[in-house]
C-alpha cells in the first residue's frame, strides 16, 4: 500500500453512497485515509513524513476502529468516517504493525516525532467531555473528491446513529474551513487550543442529541 488513491474520473457524476465498512474494506479504508488526510495540519505537524499514513491508519482501522467503532464509506472509496462509541477506550493492540510504525516514524523524522504524539494526545485528552458520547475520530474524503457533498453525507450518516441512541456527538477540527460544514450539523465550539512550537490551531467541538433526525 503507497498511500496513494486512484481518483475515479466519474466520482462527480454520481451523488455519494453511505454504507457500513466491514474487515474487508480495510485496504480501501486505508488508502482514502491516507490521501485525505495527506495536508492535515495535526497529521502534518506530528508525523510530517506522509509516507507513515497507510501504516498508522491501517493500524488504527484493524486495531480499533474496525473491530470496536462505528466505521462508514463512500462504497466507491470517496471519503470514511471513523466514530469511537461511548465507553470504549482508544487502544491498540502492541504487536509488530505498531512496532514497525513507530520503528519507520523514529528512523524517518527522529524521537522528536514522539514527543509531539505525547503533546497531541494531553492536549486532546485535556478537553475531551466526561458525559458518554460518540467521538468522530476521522472523517476526511479522498484528495480530488472534496467540497463534493460527500463528508456531509458521512456525517449525517453518523449522526444518525448517534441520535438514534440520544447520545451526543463530539469531534476535533483542525482545519477552519470544516467548521461550517460541522457548525450546520449542530456542532458548537466548546474550546479552542493550539499545539506547541508552531503548532496548528484545534477547535473543540460538541453536538447534542437530536431525535428529531431519526
Amino acid at each position: 500500500m503507497n498511500g496513494k488513491a486512484v481518483v475515479h474520473h466519474d466520482s462527480e457524476f454520481h451523488a455519494p453512497t453511505i454504507a457500513p465498512a466491514a474487515a474487508g474494506d480495510l485496504d480501501t479504508l486505508v488508502a482514502t485515509l491516507s490521501s485525505a488526510f495527506r495536508y492535515d495540519p495535526v497529521m502534518n505537524w506530528i508525523f510530517p513524513d506522509t509516507r507513515v499514513y497507510p501504516a498508522l491508519f491501517r493500524l488504527i482501522l484493524d486495531g480499533s476502529s474496525l473491530p470496536h467503532g462505528m466505521v462508514h464509506f463512500e462504497t466507491s472509496g470517496r471519503g470514511a468516517a471513523l466514530w469511537l462509541p461511548p465507553d470504549t477506550p482508544f487502544e491498540l493492540p502492541l504487536g509488530w504493525p505498531m512496532l514497525s510504525l513507530f520503528a519507520h516514524s523514529l528512523w524517518r523524522m527522529g524521537p522528536a516525532t514522539l514527543l509531539r504524539l505525547r503533546r497531541q494526545a494531553a492536549l486532546f485528552s485535556g478537553h475531551r467531555p466526561a458525559a458518554p458520547h460518540f467521538h468522530l475520530q476521522f472523517i476526511g474524503c479522498r484528495l480530488g473528491d472534496q467540497g463534493r457533498g460527500v463528508g456531509a453525507q458521512l456525517l449525517k450518516t453518523g449522526l444518525r446513529a448517534c441520535d438514534a441512541q440520544g447520545l451526543p456527538a463530539y469531534l476535533e477540527c483542525s482545519n477552519p474551513r470544516n467548521l461550517p460544514l460541522y457548525q450546520r450539523h449542530g456542532f458548537n465550539t466548546r474550546g479552542e487550543g493550539r499545539l506547541p512550537d508552531g503548532g496548528p490551531r484545534v477547535w473543540f467541538m460538541w453536538r447534542e442529541a437530536r431525535p428529531e433526525s431519526v
